[in-house]
């Protein structure tokens, strides 16, 4: 992380401008093939392979959660063990086609989106406060728009995507102007805060924490003033917590954290987190077996959206949380590495807030069934029932796998092998000069 932190500062007044890529082949489309013709990459080598087939696993795996929380869900009222699982079959074909769609487009293309992307996030957070549009399964929380016969849309889903895109964008163009108070800092928070009020007004604490996560790490990365960055951090960490005190709701989800376990049982919320730990205890090492819990039938709220790792923990012990743990490990290392591998500025920004995105998400989410951090009910990705939420990760994995396809290949600083011999190092700001060879003049006869 500390060499991507770099990136930022190397490029300087020319990080706008993307760093010249190694092509073969074809080469990129020619200015006169069109639109559509340049939307496609042409690269040199094949994607990560790896972070393909982690994501493969990921939603597998997830599925056949999904099912064995959700089949006997329906039995009461007569419905069959099916239901969620074709609803989820769905929204995993769609989300796949995204994943495959975003792959084969060159990322820079969507560069020119960033703004507009922004503006419609905005919007549609604006329109899911307001009194039936805005609709949501807690009293006085609006998360999902309402659009008719067609499925509810979660806006603060998407406005991760869009706050990604748009960031990484302003982030490049900023360049050194980004060390200065008024066009670095300052714009940025406005930025950043605007987004989290309005998810906060949903309310909705964890995405909000998302969010500033994911902004606080692009910016990082970006290569920000370290002085001019933690007095930002603990600013905002400030006016976070005195957002999240001063409603009533998110208070006593924030101090929930902080009561014993005996007050767990007449606190409202404490529920959820009791019959949790049962689900780890009652899993043991390898687990009852799957689809073999006990506690999902009613006891376990949430069994199958936020408190679905605890089903886990219960059907395959602590050897499947590990399973689980140690694929979305794989995605961080394997993401992170193309970040710092990416071509340009822009790729190693929004590599590293999509990865920053899912990996973060997965840590809140256990880490709140799991009474490790407080419990702010967020989805654990690939992994929880949604479509919106799987359909905009797997669209940012395929964004990711497409600037893993344009990554610098070479070796890296670091792993070049060390020049031995009295042979001084070439400068690389020295032109490459062929030596002319030696002719020796001959005397006419």
């Amino acid at each position: 992380m500390a060499q991507i932190h770099e990136i930022g500062r190397a490029t300087g007044r020319d990080s706008a401008r993307p760093i010249t890529r190694r092509v073969v082949g074809q080469g990129t489309a020619a200015p006169h093939e069109g639109l559509f013709a340049r939307m496609f990459t042409r690269t040199p080598h094949a994607p990560d392979y790896w972070l393909i087939v982690t994501t493969m696993a990921l939603v597998v795996f997830g599925t056949v959660t999904i099912f064995s929380a959700t089949f006997a869900i329906d039995l009461p009222d007569g419905g069959g063990t099916l239901s969620f699982l074709k609803k989820q079959a769905l929204w995993v074909m769609v989300g796949g086609a995204a994943c495959y769609l975003m792959s084969r487009i060159d990322y820079h293309f969507w560069r020119r989106y960033s703004i507009p992307g922004l503006v419609i996030s905005i919007v549609t957070l604006i329109l899911v406060l307001i009194p039936h549009i805005g609709v949501g399964a807690e009293v006085g929380a609006r998360r999902w728009l309402n659009l008719g016969p067609l499925p509810q849309f979660q806006p603060s889903e998407a406005a991760k995507a869009a706050l990604i895109l748009y960031i990484a964008d302003w982030l490049t163009k900023r360049g050194l102007r980004l060390q200065n108070w008024r066009t670095g800092i300052i714009p940025f928070a406005v930025i950043l805060g605007g987004m989290i009020f309005l998810v906060m007004l949903e309310p909705d604490l964890g995405s909000s924490s998302l969010l500033a996560i994911i902004g606080i790490t692009m910016l990082l990365v970006a290569g920000a003033n370290l002085r001019q960055f933690s007095l930002f951090l603990f600013s905002g960490a400030f006016a976070f917590a005195v957002l999240a005190i001063a409603a009533p709701y998110r208070r006593d989800r924030l101090l929930l954290f902080l009561r014993p376990e005996a007050d767990l049982w007449t606190l409202p919320g404490g529920w959820q987190l009791i019959q949790a730990r049962f689900s780890f205890g009652s899993g043991g090492l390898f687990g009852v077996g799957l689809g073999a819990s006990r506690l999902k039938y009613g006891w376990l709220p949430a069994a199958h959206t936020d408190a679905i790792f605890a089903v886990i923990g219960e059907e395959l012990g602590f050897i499947g949380c590990a399973c689980l743990l140690a694929l979305f490990l794989l995605l961080a290392v394997r993401g992170y590495r193309t970040a710092f591998r990416a071509p340009d500025t822009f790729g190693a920004l929004l590599a590293t807030g999509i990865v920053s995105c899912i990996v973060f998400q997965a840590m809140i989410n256990i880490g709140g069934i799991t009474t490790t951090i407080p419990f702010t009910g967020v989805p654990l990705p690939f992994i929880s029932y949604g479509g919106t939420s799987l359909v905009v990760v797997l669209s940012l994995v395929g964004v990711l796998i497409n600037v893993s396809r344009q990554t610098n290949e070479g070796p890296l600083p670091d792993e070049r092998p060390a020049r031995t011999g009295p042979t001084r190092a070439r400068s690389a700001a020295a032109p490459v000069t062929r030596a002319r060879p030696a002719t020796r003049r001959v005397p006419r006869p």
